[in-house]
């Protein structure tokens, strides 16, 4: 049986999304990078700090996942396979980079900040928030410094990865969106098939228990339905800005109910995760794109230590290869799978 939503999770909704579209729309006119995405996050998250209750339905997330994963999978192009020789290289590099960052993010919020080993290697973990938590709760640690590290990690990369990459000079400011088949004319047959196939590759994703399966799904439909050459229809800018908010509003609304003092307190080791993080990124980011002949910003948005789904869209919301950046992570998500169990083998055993 559907459960309907109530007149207040209704009321909620449309608050989230008139918040998330000011937000973005206030950033688009500041010319701020990825304006409908970082702006949503900002403003959501003020006002969830605040204490107004937001939220969104996960119906909503999961159509914007189509949208996005859909026009992600429109940038592979017949061209671009030929080139997919380079991510088996990017794929290595990644490997080596996380367990660089969750190295270093440990040592340093340990020694730094204080933190105990086991709270310190939970929260330099990049990625798979809700496995870090399930942990959390069989490893001793500071539950509530964990949650914050993480929630501020989520945030801040997508507020700040934008503007690191235009005020470094890594890209530009004028990084257009989006590239490849949207400059084509739109086929509106096209287009209704590529949304279908991209539900189709959701639903089996999602019955696979893989990551964002909404959204890796459908890139992974039209990846095949571009890629092949049988589609070149473009999706409509406008199309593509709600999902933006969408998954921006989604991003900020994480902040609702955290302890503003103990944010507080915690601020200064969260900005040190996320720049320590961001900072080894780019340390390997900058010589595989060299070996490769890939910008150097696409490298770093595959190996920030951002959400599986967030990283990559913003790749494309940045312009760049969307899907070589979201495959990246998708790949994030499964060698953390391998990495973790490792990282803190011992402090399990030390509960006993």
């Amino acid at each position: 049986m559907i459960a309907w939503p109530t007149g207040e999770e209704l009321a909620r909704f449309a608050a989230t999304l008139a918040v998330g579209t000011a937000g973005g729309g206030l950033f688009a006119l500041l010319g701020a990078p990825a304006p409908w995405l970082t702006g949503a996050v900002a403003a959501t998250a003020g006002v969830s700090l605040a204490g107004v209750k937001l939220g969104m339905p996960p119906w909503l997330r999961a159509v914007a996942f189509v949208f996005l994963g859909a026009n992600m999978g429109a940038t592979v192009t017949p061209e671009t396979i030929v080139l997919m020789w380079r991510w088996p290289l990017g794929l290595l590099g990644l490997a080596l980079c996380i367990a660089a960052i969750m190295g270093s993010v440990a040592f340093y919020l340990e020694r730094v900040h204080g933190f105990d080993r086991a709270t310190a290697r939970l929260a330099a973990i990049p990625g798979n928030v809700g496995y870090v938590m399930a942990l959390a709760a069989e490893i001793p640690c500071d539950a509530a410094r964990l949650t914050i590290i993480q929630m501020m990690r989520l945030g801040a990369m997508v507020l700040l990865m934008p503007m690191l990459l235009v005020v470094t000079g890594i890209a530009p400011a004028s990084q257009a969106v989006p590239r490849g088949p949207a400059a084509h004319p739109v086929v509106p047959l096209e287009l209704v098939l590529l949304l279908a196939a991209g539900v189709i590759g959701g639903l089996a994703f999602k019955r696979l228990r893989l990551p964002a399966p909404q959204l890796f799904g459908a890139m992974l439909a039209a990846a095949l339905l571009y890629g092949s050459g049988a589609f070149t229809t473009g999706m409509p800018g406008w199309m593509l800005a709600p999902a933006f908010v969408v998954t921006g509003s989604m991003v900020g609304t994480n902040f609702a109910g955290m302890d503003l003092k103990l944010l507080r307190a915690t601020l200064l080791a969260s900005i040190g995760n996320v720049l320590i993080g961001s900072g080894v990124a780019l340390l390997f980011a900058g010589p595989v794109a060299t070996l490769l002949g890939l910008p150097v910003a696409q490298l770093w948005l595959a190996y920030a230590p951002g959400g599986v789904e967030t990283m990559a869209v913003m790749a494309l919301a940045m312009g760049f290869d969307a899907a070589f950046v979201g495959t990246h992570h998708a790949v994030r998500f499964v060698l953390l799978g391998i990495y973790v169990p490792v990282f803190v083998k011992r402090l399990a055993r030390s509960r006993t």
